[in-house]
């Protein structure tokens, strides 16, 4: 009786079969780490707007004399704001999915803005590691150190790995805006 064994064409076939499942995993297994992270992104976002909302809302805004004012971005670096959006938050800290925990928050005021049509200003330093917040009066940029200012609307950017129909590409930018009067 002849005992038969596989023979080198088998034995590829099987290699190559492997190889062609093992690489859809890997790509399945990648998108789904893309894709959690960018809800993980929006659901950051998501409780900084509740969080901004309650601190509107509440008698902690009137750090400047105001009330019912969200932090213009100056107050960003202000330890009380930090702090109380920091304990809001639900985390008591907030980092961008991927972001080490031993680097700063991910939460920052916008700096300079660029145009890029067809979102028009968009802020400079605007990454998939952080969330850029800017305030507004009801007509320009927010700025609690003249008098009188209400910063009575604010605006987060953020951008996600892969692009939605709520962040389409190129650029795959998100922004929430809340507008009170």
């Amino acid at each position: 009786m002849k005992q038969r064994g596989f023979t080198i064409v088998e034995l590829l076939v099987v290699i190559i079969i492997m190889a062609i499942l093992l690489t859809l995993a890997v790509v399945n297994v990648r998108s789904t780490q893309i894709q959690a992270r960018d809800n993980e992104r929006h659901t950051d976002v998501e409780n900084i707007v509740t969080v901004l909302n309650s601190f509107h809302s509440s008698t902690h805004a009137t750090l400047s004399g105001l009330q019912k004012s969200f932090p213009d971005t100056a107050l960003l670096s202000n330890t009380y704001v930090t702090n109380y959006l920091k304990n809001h938050v639900g985390r008591g800290s907030l980092h961008s999915p991927g972001v080490d925990l031993e680097q700063p928050w991910s939460f920052v005021a916008a700096t300079t803005f660029t145009t890029q049509a067809p979102y028009g200003s968009i802020p400079a330093n605007l990454t998939t590691s952080n969330y850029v917040y800017a305030a507004y009066t009801n007509t320009a940029a927010c700025d609690l150190s003249t008098p009188n200012t209400v910063c009575n609307n604010f605006a987060i950017f953020y951008r996600l790995e892969s692009p939605t129909s709520d962040c389409p590409a190129p650029l795959n930018l998100c922004i929430v805006k809340e507008y009170r009067q």
